[in-house]
């Protein structure tokens, strides 16, 4: 037996009933413990009922087009695009960061986007010759 739980005959009929009422009630008032956290949620600054939800959603649209976009090859990877969208999720990291009540999704999903558009930007420049390395030999 579990230590700490004790058996029908240990307690009794009145016992084992009460022990059956304390478990469901904790349930009970674990359920209602999820719920408040819910509801706390849905009526926060940060909740589905402002921008500072729905626009981080929106956001990682940007981070799914860069994941598929890997699958592409390097020639079809525009430099200046993928720089401006390093730059605006720079600037948005830095934004979601200074906004009060910060506002930690949007900041993840820029930090995410940022990685993938530095990702695809290294892949184009190697692909323009920029981060070729050089060979000592052939330089002398």
């Amino acid at each position: 037996m579990e230590e700490g739980k004790r058996s029908f005959t240990q307690v009794g009929f009145h016992g084992s009933f009460m022990l059956f009422f304390n478990d469901h009630f904790r349930g009970v008032l674990k359920a209602r413990h999820y719920m408040a956290a819910f509801r706390a949620f849905l009526n926060s600054p940060v909740g589905p009922k402002t921008t500072h939800f729905w626009g981080p959603v929106a956001n990682w649209g940007f981070v799914v087009a860069g994941l598929v976009d890997m699958q592409k090859p390097p020639e079809m990877i525009s430099g200046n695009m993928t720089a401006a969208m390093c730059v605006y999720s720079a600037l948005f990291m830095r934004f979601a960061w200074m906004v009060q009540p910060r506002n930690y999704l949007l900041l993840a999903c820029h930090a995410s986007n940022e990685t993938v558009q530095m990702y695809q930007l290294s892949r184009w420049a190697k692909h323009q010759g920029y981060l070729q390395k050089e060979d000592k030999s052939a330089s002398s």
